[in-house]
């Protein structure tokens, strides 16, 4: 038998839906956690790379909290009419190479992407944010078409790159300083000169349809406080 107080607590239980990049999945995953034992708020998460949400946004039109991998979706879905308002940044992309372990292809600087037998795995440029990213270091050195030749797959999410570079499915690879976090030892980790990286920022908006946009505010206002420290436990820089 349910008792009086328990009946009004399901009553009162809010639920806040969340649009989350599949990169983010390990920091907001633990905030909605904590949030949730903090005020008895639900937040449930939808897991997807940045442009899948953007298309679920388009066809859903619902929902509270929109966090893809990069601002450039946010303001995409800003001039789509989606969004109430955007919050702030909460931590950064920072884009990094990665190679089996003892670096056989000897890459150093992503100059050497272009060199004959060079098999590169990269997130999709439509579909993340690092894909986009990635190609804008590219544009930037003017290397687009030269890179290009030796690209072996173009992957969903940063996490299968990883996945490939690990099994020596390609011998080089492009993700986000984070995914190195968990298989350090499988791999070597190529920073990218800081004067071509292109770091991306994480931003976490309010839609316009949300039905409660005080709790989502409030939610909203937890993640951009509480955010750096879990960011940072994962793996993410919140410094540029």
């Amino acid at each position: 038998k349910i008792t009086q107080v328990e009946e009004t607590k399901s009553q009162k239980q809010k639920t806040l839906f969340a649009y989350v990049g599949a990169n983010l999945k390990g920091p907001v995953s633990d905030l909605a956690q904590t949030y949730e034992e903090e005020t008895g708020v639900k937040i449930e998460l939808n897991f997807n790379n940045s442009g899948a949400l953007l298309n679920q946004l388009d066809t859903m039109k619902k929902g509270d909290i929109y966090m893809p991998g990069g601002v450039s979706f946010v303001n995409k879905a800003k001039d789509k009419g989606h969004i109430e308002n955007i919050g702030g940044i909460v931590a950064f992309h920072t884009p990094v190479m990665i190679t089996p372990k003892g670096n056989p292809a000897n890459i150093s600087s992503i100059q050497d992407l272009t060199k004959s037998g060079v098999k590169l795995v990269i997130p999709d440029k439509e579909a993340t944010a690092i894909g986009k990213t990635t190609y804008k270091i590219f544009s930037k050195l003017n290397l687009t078409n030269e890179i290009e030749k030796n690209i072996l797959a173009n992957v969903e999410t940063p996490a299968k790159v990883m996945v490939a570079i690990t099994m020596e499915q390609g011998n080089v690879g492009i993700v986000e300083y984070s995914n190195t976090f968990k298989d350090k030892e499988k791999i070597d980790v190529v920073e990218i000169d800081p004067e071509v990286n292109e770091i991306e920022e994480i931003p976490v908006a309010i839609l316009k349809y949300s039905t409660d946009k005080e709790e989502a505010s409030a939610f909203m206002d937890y993640i951009l406080e509480e955010g750096s420290a879990v960011f940072e436990k994962h793996g993410f820089k919140t410094k540029k």
